[in-house]
Parts: C-alpha cells; sequence; structure tokens
C-alpha cells in the first residue's frame, strides 16, 4: 500500500485497526514473515513480525489506539518538530510543526496521520 492509500484509510477509519497498525510498521521498516502454525483441524499460516534493525522477531506497536506508539512514529519521522494533539466532539485532531491539522477517529490516529503527510511532504522534496 502506498502512503496516500494508508493516510486515506485512516482518515476514514471509524476506529483503531491493527491490519493499519501493520500498514504504518511495513513504512518503517518491519517485515512480515509468514509461517505454517498446526491447528486440531490442519495447517494455519500465522504471520511473524520482524524488527527493523534487525532479524528479531517483535509486536508491532499499536499505532492507531495508543498515543505514546504514535508519537513514537512522530518521533521516527520528525524528532525535532512541536506537535500537539486533541479530542473533542468524539474526533481526534493532530498538527505537527506548521503542517496541516488532520484529523482521525482517535487523537493516535490524528497523529498517525499528520506525521505520515509530513513524511510524504518531506519525501517529495528530496
Amino acid at each position: 500500500m502506498n502512503i496516500d492509500e494508508l493516510i486515506r484509510r485512516l482518515e476514514t477509519a471509524p476506529k483503531p485497526e491493527r491490519s493499519l497498525d501493520g500498514e504504518i510498521a511495513l513504512m518503517l521498516g518491519w517485515r512480515r514473515q509468514a509461517e505454517e502454525g498446526q491447528v486440531q483441524e490442519g495447517a494455519q499460516k500465522t504471520t511473524r513480525w520482524i524488527v527493523p534493525s534487525g532479524q528479531s522477531p517483535g509486536t508491532v506497536p499499536s499505532f492507531t489506539s495508543s498515543i505514546g506508539a504514535a508519537v513514537e512514529l512522530m518521533n521516527r519521522i520528525s524528532p525535532a518538530d512541536v506537535w500537539g494533539v486533541s479530542f473533542a466532539e468524539g474526533k481526534g485532531t493532530a498538527v505537527i510543526g506548521g503542517g496541516p491539522y488532520c484529523h482521525g477517529a482517535t487523537p493516535a490516529m490524528a497523529l498517525c496521520i499528520a506525521a505520515l503527510k509530513l513524511k510524504r511532504f518531506r519525501d517529495q522534496r528530496r
């Protein structure tokens, strides 16, 4: 999934989703590794996530539901910028630096959107 599609999905998602967390993780360099597992009725494929810094398995952060994980994402993309988040009338809002105000179902989702929009802007300028 490209960054524009991921931003669109985050903006329209009604609630946090682990599938969106996985897509964000892929943008940060996490890798998926399919594994066969045994269940009573037969084999089942499971996904193991590999951390960006090596070959070790890890748990993808809950970017869309955890403000701490969303701040981690924002710090990976833009550690020096000032940022803010709020929650009012059932919507999250976030802004990073002089970027646009971004809205999502949760403050964490709004911060993810703002971080990804900033990443897209910076990548286009390279």
